[in-house]
């Protein structure tokens, strides 16, 4: 959470967490189940600064529609690749994603066309209206968790290094 809000946020969310424990205490309805899909598919992708992280692989509509939901916390050298079968403009919706991230959007020839830096996290509650949304252009979005762009130093034209196979259409 303080990655994404910053130290001065945290005393507002410690609040709030409680006042909703009370709610909850008082009789509130619970909230509803959000559980993470386990990705079959990693690999590791190289970054122009040459870190590397593992990826989990999302290349199917199922994969990719459930993506990093329910995640409570994500490892620091890690992410998601979303797999397209061209390039194309990608929106992203983030309802149910737990945790704050960095998206970042890569064309067919695995350079970077977008980066979207610390989209908020949602849950299940979130209204529809409050919901984080991002797009760009791209065969490929990679998830990262929220400043891992920033601390990597990644901006548009940069390449990075990765192999997968592309979906069938």
């Amino acid at each position: 959470i303080q990655a994404c809000f910053g130290e001065e946020s945290m005393s507002i969310l410690a609040v709030l967490a409680l006042s909703l424990s009370l709610s909850a205490a008082a009789g509130a309805r619970p909230a509803a189940v959000c559980k993470p899909q386990v990705a079959a598919k990693k690999i590791v992708l190289a970054f122009p600064d040459g870190a590397t992280i593992k990826a989990d692989v999302a290349d199917s509509p199922a994969t990719r529609e459930t993506g990093l939901m329910c995640r409570t916390k994500l490892p620091k050298d890690y992410g998601m690749l979303f797999v397209f079968p061209a390039e194309r403009n990608v929106g992203f919706w983030m309802k149910n994603t737990l945790v704050c991230l960095d998206l970042v959007w890569i064309g067919a020839v695995k350079k970077v066309t977008v980066v979207a830096p610390r989209l908020k996290a949602s849950t299940v509650d979130t209204p529809e209206d409050k919901v984080a949304r991002a797009g760009g252009r791209g065969q490929y979005v990679l998830e990262l968790p929220a400043g891992a762009a920033k601390r990597h130093g990644l901006k548009a034209g940069d390449t990075l290094d990765f192999e997968v196979a592309i979906p069938p259409r």
